[in-house]
């Protein structure tokens, strides 16, 4: 008789039968009947595995059958999962097994991995190397939908601080590895919180990571005609989106990030030299001028710096506006000549000003009116003049997604 695939119910219940008397017969390994036997019992697992699945064994079944066998008591467990009421909630199933509980059940109960992760040859991730996964932001990431996937409560998320943040981190991985915690140049007179800024990078690399550009990068090409067609654009209603499709065109992804809390961030740039190079900003100021300036703060150390030297990145608080160190005061001299020429500035604009000189002055250089009354405030630290040529709230309304109202 030839054998063939099973179809269906009535085609495995003969199969068995003919199965069923070739093992009354007990035949010889090899002979016929041997090899019908072989055939057979390879078409019936076949159809068994797609139509009879096994359950994989439960989880917090398997917990409690190793208590059992092992004679522990949840206070026992506590050690492993962390608390006697965390136990009770785990084993009552209101509370989710953590990567951090699975690595401990498999290391000191000797449950396997793939059992406790409920996946049949599914591996516990190596974790990261010093990171403390509750350190992170969780309850403003979830707030700022840094988990669109996550239908839970933050409750849960902060539960789940790692299987949520970890995928993240393991995209941009291969740049996060280049921008350590510790090897900021942060523009800032406080201290950043390290973890919100590493995960912040992370949401905004990811945005490039995964929307790459089909042009490639040329450090030749930011020249003058660059910096001249870029600052154009500040003159249309919506320039600050057109400088992002504009950046793109010369293969710079301009991502726009919304800060998270103790970042004290306007922008950050970075450049592995295999990649294009990526702009972040946040808008934390939603101001023209702000913008116009921190751009071309951050286009000066691409220019300057990045494509010099291996630095990994800079991440800028534009508050401490000439404070800091050479890269940063190089950066803040090139944005200030790139915005408004040398031989464009006028001093005495500092003591004699009027908004018809000022409009005078921003369209002999081509520029929005906003970048010069910006240049104006600054010079002069009076931050109350001008407040309605600077572009208040002009900003962010460009870039709806990132700021939903």
């Amino acid at each position: 008789m030839m054998f063939k695939l099973i179809k269906n119910e009535e085609q495995y219940e003969e199969y068995l039968n003919i199965a069923e008397s070739l093992i009354d017969l007990n035949p010889e390994s090899g002979s016929n009947k041997g090899d019908e036997l072989e055939l057979l019992t390879l078409l019936i697992e076949k159809y068994e595995d797609e139509h009879y699945p096994i359950d994989f064994p439960d989880p917090i079944e398997a917990i409690k059958f190793r208590m059992e066998h092992q004679g522990i008591t949840q206070k026992e467990l506590a050690l492993y999962i962390g608390s006697p009421s965390k136990v009770s909630e785990v084993l009552h199933r209101k509370r989710p097994l953590t990567l951090k509980m699975i690595r401990a059940l498999n290391k000191h109960l000797n449950i396997p991995a793939e059992i406790l992760l409920g996946e049949e040859g599914k591996t516990i991730p190596t974790n990261f190397k010093d990171i403390d996964w509750n350190n992170f932001p969780i309850i403003e990431m979830y707030n700022k939908n840094y988990f669109p996937d996550f239908e839970d409560t933050k409750y849960k998320a902060k539960v789940l601080a790692e299987e949520l943040v970890r995928p993240l981190l393991e995209l941009t991985k291969p740049y996060l590895d280049m921008i350590p915690l510790n090897r900021q140049h942060i523009r800032s007179g406080s201290e950043a919180d390290p973890y919100a800024l590493l995960v912040w990078h992370a949401k905004a690399l990811a945005k490039a990571i995964t929307k790459p550009l089909s042009t490639k990068f040329k450090a030749s090409l930011i020249n003058e005609k660059f910096i001249k067609d870029l600052l154009s654009l500040s003159r249309k209603e919506n320039g600050s989106k057109l400088a992002q499709n504009f950046l793109k065109s010369y293969g710079i992804h301009l991502i726009i990030e919304p800060k998270l809390k103790h970042t004290h961030i306007d922008g950050s740039v970075f450049w592995n030299k295999s990649e294009n190079p990526v702009i972040i900003m946040t808008l934390r100021h939603d101001r023209l001028d702000n913008f116009w300036f921190t751009l071309l703060h951050e286009i000066g150390h691409l220019q300057l710096h990045l494509t010099n030297e291996d630095y990994d990145n800079f991440v800028d608080d534009l508050q401490y506006f000439g404070k800091l160190d050479n890269f940063e005061n190089e950066a803040d001299k090139f944005a200030s000549e790139a915005l408004i020429p040398p031989y464009f500035w006028k001093n005495d604009l500092l003591t004699d000003f009027n908004t018809e000189e000022i409009i005078s002055l921003a369209e002999s250089i081509g520029v929005h009116t906003a970048i010069v009354a910006g240049r104006i405030r600054w010079e002069k630290k009076d931050y109350r003049i001008l407040s309605r040529l600077i572009g208040r709230r002009e900003v962010r309304v460009q870039f709806p997604s990132e700021f939903p109202n």
